[in-house]
């Protein structure tokens, strides 16, 4: 749930239903659960012969309303993300990368630019080292 204190702001929707509907059923769930566990060891005999009722009354808290708690997880898992993409951190360090991206790109093509000065360079005092040698430089007209 996201924590407001200090900020003025109050929790929202999503976070109260989570708080007053989904962790109250979740931890009775767990209670029971781990009652009859628990029962299991102490009395097994308790248990085994009231089985059925023990896995019905499991079964009654944790399944009658799993629907809406999933969909109030959902709901709350996205505000969550929301949340998280829009925390200024996150933003910051997006731009940071960003940035140091076209740094890079603008370094690379920098490079990949006086290299191809420096080879354009090369070949043109190649063909003038042969015309002073008295060599003729003839291109080929199909290249």
């Amino acid at each position: 749930m996201a924590r407001t204190e200090g900020t003025g702001h109050k929790d929202s929707v999503n976070d109260r239903m989570i708080k007053w509907t989904a962790l109250p059923v979740v931890y009775l769930w767990m209670a029971a659960s781990g009652s009859v566990v628990a029962m299991g060891i102490l009395k097994p005999e308790v248990v085994l012969d009231n089985l059925e009722g023990f896995i019905a009354l499991i079964a009654i808290i944790g399944g009658t309303a799993q629907p809406a708690f999933a969909t109030m997880l959902e709901l709350w898992k996205a505000e969550q993300q929301t949340e998280t993409e829009l925390h200024p951190s996150v933003i910051e360090s997006q731009t940071k990368v960003m940035e140091a991206r076209a740094e890079l790109d603008r370094d690379l093509a920098r490079e990949a630019q006086k290299h191809m000065h420096m080879m354009d360079a090369e070949e043109r005092r190649a063909k003038i080292e042969l015309v002073k040698e008295g060599k003729a430089v003839f291109k080929n007209n199909d290249e």
